[in-house]
């Protein structure tokens, strides 16, 4: 959602929208808080719900309180923390946007009697959100649904990305491919999300572990962070391929690392929408996806959509693909041209103008 966040309100026009943020989470290295003073955004952190409910609370209610906001544009997952639209409500007049972006929690606690209750907090905060806000978005039918249970009064507009900054580099392929000591003629399969159960990334790795067996010029590449990394460190190690696995934790420079990559792998168990493959696409990388995705990113032929979880099914689709060379990736498929974000941002600006 930052990323949606970053690629789209920056198209805004500048005359019309004083944006401000409100965070979630920790940004160890500062990069939200870099981003938002180039861009001019003031920022402010909430305290985080789940380590202080009470505190997190009165933050909203304090802040809501006391600014005079004319829209308040929330990007959700889940609808189960409601607390912030009912203050919104409560406390300002502002026209309030509930955008929903993907099609199931974040995070799922094996815990059984946590989950009874986060789902009735969630059905709760979904009859919240029909009721109180004034505009309904989401990413995809599957995200309005999980949001909203129903397609009424919901405007789905599919996620734009920057296209120009997604194309295929040649140089920074060479570039990225040496910072891993990965010769050109490697195959490079790669990875890349939040290391959470949903995004499905041990699958990732055994796959490419029975795949090397028949390709051992085969190095895997997994880009991001999360509470499942030490566990897939342990399972590479196990699976005796720990040497062909190199991890990226944070990178600021996903969209060049698509070049290095020949291959991404992105078996997820539910998405909202699947950003990541429609990136890749931009840069005409090969995609094995699985038909959770959203039907609107399957645009091009490097992209091919997998139904279920066959391992033998997934390893035999990577066999088959062939490697492209880098005059094979140059172009961009005009397809991928309804994506622009500035289509997006024009689009939304226009449906909040038009419901003030």
């Amino acid at each position: 959602m930052t990323q949606f966040i970053f690629n789209m309100f920056p198209h805004f026009d500048v005359n019309k929208y004083n944006i401000q943020c409100v965070g979630y989470g920790i940004d160890s290295k500062q990069e939200t808080n870099k981003t938002c003073d180039d861009l001019g955004w003031r920022l402010q952190r909430v305290v985080p719900i789940t380590k202080r409910p009470l505190a997190h609370v009165k933050w909203w209610k304090n802040f809501l309180k006391n600014n005079d906001f004319d829209i308040i544009y929330f990007n959700y997952s889940p609808s189960w923390n409601y607390f912030p639209v009912k203050y919104a409500k409560r406390y300002t007049n502002a026209q309030i946007v509930w955008h929903s972006h993907n099609a199931y929690y974040s995070h799922v606690f094996k815990n059984k009697i946590l989950m009874y209750f986060l789902n009735v907090m969630n059905n709760r905060g979904k009859k919240f959100f029909n009721n109180m806000a004034d505009v309904k978005l989401a990413t995809s039918k599957d995200s309005a649904l999980w949001m909203f249970n129903t397609l009424k009064d919901v405007t789905v507009i599919d996620n734009g990305i920057e296209l120009d900054n997604f194309k295929f580099d040649a140089k920074a392929r060479k570039e990225l491919r040496a910072e891993l000591n990965i010769s050109l003629n490697e195959r490079l399969i790669g990875f890349a999300g939040v290391l959470q159960e949903r995004k499905n990334p041990i699958f990732a790795l055994q796959v490419f572990s029975e795949y090397l067996k028949r390709n051992p010029n085969s190095t895997f590449l997994m880009i991001g962070n999360g509470p499942m990394k030490s566990e897939i460190v342990r399972i590479s190690d196990e699976l005796g391929i720990k040497k062909k696995v190199k991890f990226i934790t944070y990178t600021n420079k996903l969209n060049k690392w698509y070049s290095a990559m020949d291959v991404l792998l992105f078996p997820s168990l539910y998405e909202g929408f699947g950003l990541v493959p429609l990136e890749a696409q931009v840069s005409a990388l090969s995609v094995l996806a699985s038909s959770n995705v959203a039907p609107q990113v399957f645009v091009t032929q490097n992209i091919k959509r997998i139904t279920g979880y066959d391992k033998d099914n997934w390893v035999k689709n990577l066999s088959t693909i062939k490697f492209k060379t880098n005059e094979e990736r140059s172009s961009l498929d005009s397809s991928l041209n309804k994506f622009d974000v500035k289509k997006q941002a024009s689009q939304i600006s226009s449906l909040l103008e038009s419901e003030k």
